[in-house]
């Protein structure tokens, strides 16, 4: 080969490697997730004790894959997809989907904020669940059959959200979910909320209204047999506020939610249950406490109080709710941990209605007002 010829390859090769170097710095995907399991014992699941084994009694088991494109500016494209699954059989969760968690994309910038598109969390997860007690303590310590959705129940559909900047700690967002359906209000959504932090206190307030939820399967709620809504009716709103403070090896928090249905047709208590044309209206009231006992131990406590009213042509009855929520974790290392739960739940009120009998999240309804649950598991993150 000539000089110029070996020249000439050399700075193509260059050139070459100095494309790819810059791609790189330019874009990135982070593969993540998380494995938990646990072994539980369940004091009454439909009148008897059972001993099971449990995926995600914390933290539902996932992989996803998110990455970021910088377009130059200040703007950059992004992007998640989200893969919940069961560790103990391989199933797909939340009904089957490929990415049931999240699956979204959209375009972020420094001045104007973010706007996505997809299947999303909206703003009452990020500005209410994150500071009650089952962010940290798992799906059996959200609030009475996730009610408020503060547990995740389900995530909105065909949705776009817009997140601001953050000015001085303060944040908002604001969500519309089409119902794809002729008229619009067949089973859409919209929501709101504002969170301010500084230093360790932090505040959020949020709402969210689906109107004709979970009416069909294509719309901003899936109300299908494999879907995941919580109520079907004609109305759902979610509203509330929250705020947490960390001091030394302690965070404090508290939360209020308010669930009102509207002409309520089913709800889903380990499967869909008639309501007969209900109107219902929950508060729920959740303190909660974190501690670090030392870097590899921690506590979690919390307590749930829901008062309610049902009403329908039958029967009008005001259900309340006492849950006590306990966990110790121990880290083995920065990315798996195992940890003891405890949870126990009592309802009284509601003779008569759906809610007679106590129901912690994940699992199947006693058949008495009482239901308690202790699980010992397993956690890693990757």
């Amino acid at each position: 080969m000539k000089r110029a010829e070996v020249k000439a390859s050399a700075l193509a090769g260059t050139v070459l490697a100095l494309s790819a170097a810059t791609c790189q710095a330019q874009s990135n995907v982070t593969l993540y997730g998380i494995i938990d399991a646990s072994i539980d014992y369940v004091s009454n699941e439909g009148g008897h004790h059972a001993i099971q084994a449990q995926n995600g009694m914390i933290n539902g088991s996932r992989w996803g894959l998110k990455g970021q494109e910088d377009l130059g500016g200040g703007t950059s494209a992004i992007f998640q997809l989200e893969n919940g699954f069961n560790i103990f059989n391989g199933k797909l969760g939340q009904g089957g989907r490929m990415f049931g968690r999240q699956a979204w994309i959209g375009l972020q910038d420094n001045r104007f904020g973010t706007v996505t598109f997809g299947r999303q969390y909206d703003p009452t997860i990020w500005y209410l669940a994150i500071y009650t007690g089952g962010f940290n303590g798992g799906t059996a310590f959200a609030h009475p059959f996730d009610n408020d959705n503060m547990g995740n129940s389900f995530r909105l559909d065909n949705s776009v959200e817009y997140t601001s900047p953050t000015w001085n700690g303060l944040s908002m967002r604001s969500m519309y979910a089409f119902s794809n359906q002729p008229g619009f209000k067949d089973n859409r959504a919209y929501s709101a909320g504002a969170g301010y932090s500084r230093g360790g206190l932090n505040l959020g307030t949020a709402f969210i209204i689906i109107d004709n939820v979970g009416t069909t399967a294509g719309g901003a709620v899936d109300g299908s047999s494999t879907g995941d809504a919580t109520w079907i009716g004609s109305r759902q709103m979610v509203w509330g506020a929250a705020a947490n403070y960390t001091y030394g090896n302690g965070t404090y928090g508290a939360t209020w939610t308010h669930t009102r249905i509207d002409n309520g047709t089913s709800v889903n208590l380990g499967g869909y249950k008639p309501l007969g044309d209900a109107g219902m209206s929950l508060d729920n009231f959740d303190v909660n406490v974190t501690y670090k006992v030392t870097p590899a131990v921690a506590l979690l406590g919390t307590y749930t109080y829901t008062m309610s009213r049902f009403t329908n042509s039958q029967v009008s009855a005001r259900p309340k709710w006492n849950q006590f929520n306990a966990q110790i974790e121990y880290f083995l290392s920065k990315r798996t941990d195992v940890y003891l739960n405890a949870i126990y739940q009592h309802v009284s009120g509601g003779e008569n209605t759906p809610f007679a009998n106590a129901i912690l999240c994940g699992y199947s309804q006693s058949s008495s007002p009482s239901q308690v649950v202790v699980g010992l598991g397993m956690r890693h993150r990757f």
